[in-house]
C-alpha cells in the first residue's frame, strides 16, 4: 500500500474529480463504466471495486415465485436473498409478470452493491457485485448509526415546520441498505464460522439499531402530516440526534467506559421526557413524546448489550494459567 498524490480538479459547476492510479486500475482490472463503491469514514474515503464475474462463484440459483401472487413477497425473497449472498440468482415471479418485476426491481435497487437484470416478462436475475471481504464492517454500522442520527433531524426538521415527506423516504431507503448489509456480514460470519464473543452485540445492537430507526421515522412522519410544533421536543431531538452517530460507533467497537457515558446520557433525556408527557395537555405532542421514549428505551437495551459484549472482550476478560488454587 503507497501513498500517492493526486490533483482535485473541477468537473462542470459544482463537482470535483481525482484520477485513480494506473498500478490500482490494473490490479483491479477496472474498466470503462465500471462501478467503484466509496465508503465515506469521516476524515478519508476508501474505494472498493464491485467484483467482476470471474471473481464470482459460478453456481447460479433459480427461486420460484410462481405460485405466490403477492408482490411483496417478492421484494422479501430479494432482501432474504440479499442478505444470505448466494452469488447469481434467476427468480421466476410467474403470473406476477411485470408488477412483479417492477416490485423486485426497485427492491433490488435499494440495496447497496445488487445488479438486477430483467430476463423477460416474469423473470429476473440478481447478482452481487460488491466483495464483502473489501468492506469494512465497524464503518458499515457507524454509518448506520449516522442514518439513525439523520432520521432524528428529519423529526426535528418536521417539528420545526418543514415539510420532510421527500427527506423520510430517502432515509427509510438508506436505513434499509445499511441494515441488510450488516445482516450479510453476519450471516457469512456465522455461515463460516468465523466466531467472535462481540458477534451478539453487533447481532443485537445494528439490529435494534435499526429499530430506532424505524420508531424515530414513524414519529417523524406523524409530526410532519399532524404538522406538530414543539420548540422543547425539537431540543430533546437534537439531544437523541447527538447520540446516534457515537452508539453506531460503540456497537462497531463495544466500550464499557463510552457506553457508560451515554447510558448517563439517555438517563437524562427519559426523564426529561417522562416528565414533558405527564405535564403535556397536547395529545398529538404527547405522541411524539411516547415515540421518543420508546426509542430511548431500545437504546437503553442496545447499551446494556454492548455493555455486556465489551466485558466479555480480551480487553477485559483473558485466560489464565490454573495455578493450582482451589474455589
Amino acid at each position: 500500500m503507497g501513498i500517492i498524490a493526486r490533483k482535485v480538479q473541477r468537473l462542470g459547476a459544482s463537482s470535483y474529480v481525482i484520477t485513480l492510479p494506473h498500478s490500482w486500475i490494473e490490479a483491479h482490472n477496472i474498466k470503462p463504466g465500471d462501478t467503484v463503491y466509496i465508503v465515506d469514514d469521516e476524515d478519508k474515503l476508501s474505494i472498493i471495486p464491485s467484483q467482476k464475474d470471474e471473481e464470482k462463484s459460478k453456481a447460479v440459483y433459480e427461486m420460484d415465485l410462481s405460485k405466490i401472487p403477492i408482490p411483496e413477497i417478492a421484494s422479501l425473497a430479494i432482501y432474504c436473498l440479499y442478505v444470505h449472498n448466494l452469488g447469481d440468482i434467476i427468480i421466476n415471479l410467474g403470473p406476477l409478470g411485470k408488477k412483479g418485476v417492477e416490485s423486485a426491481k426497485q427492491a433490488a435497487l435499494s440495496l447497496l452493491g445488487l445488479d438486477v437484470f430483467e430476463l423477460g416478462e416474469s423473470k429476473i436475475m440478481i447478482r452481487p457485485v460488491i466483495d464483502d471481504s473489501k468492506i469494512e464492517i465497524k464503518q458499515v454500522i457507524k454509518g448506520l448509526g449516522m442514518i439513525v442520527s439523520d432520521i432524528a433531524g428529519m423529526l426535528k426538521d418536521a417539528l420545526m415546520g418543514q415539510d420532510v415527506t421527500q427527506s423520510l423516504q430517502l432515509g427509510q431507503k438508506d436505513l434499509l441498505k445499511y441494515q441488510h448489509l450488516v445482516e450479510r456480514h453476519v450471516v457469512d460470519t456465522m455461515l463460516h464460522g468465523k466466531g467472535d464473543v462481540r458477534l451478539h452485540a453487533l447481532v443485537l445492537g445494528s439490529g435494534l439499531l435499526g429499530v430506532v430507526g424505524y420508531i424515530i421515522l414513524d414519529a417523524a412522519d406523524k409530526a410532519n402530516k399532524l404538522k406538530i410544533r414543539s420548540d422543547e421536543i425539537v431540543s430533546l431531538v437534537q439531544n437523541i440526534k447527538d447520540i446516534l452517530p457515537q452508539l453506531g460507533s460503540i456497537v462497531a467497537q463495544p466500550s464499557i467506559k463510552r457506553t457508560q457515558e451515554l447510558l448517563l446520557q439517555t438517563m437524562a433525556i427519559t426523564m426529561d421526557i417522562e416528565e414533558r408527557s405527564i405535564n403535556s395537555k397536547d395529545s398529538s405532542q404527547t405522541i411524539i413524546l411516547t415515540k421518543m421514549a420508546d426509542a430511548l428505551k431500545l437504546l437503553d437495551v442496545i447499551l446494556y448489550v454492548i455493555t455486556c459484549s465489551a466485558a466479555t472482550s480480551e480487553e477485559y476478560l483473558k485466560k489464565v494459567n490454573n495455578t493450582g488454587f482451589n474455589a
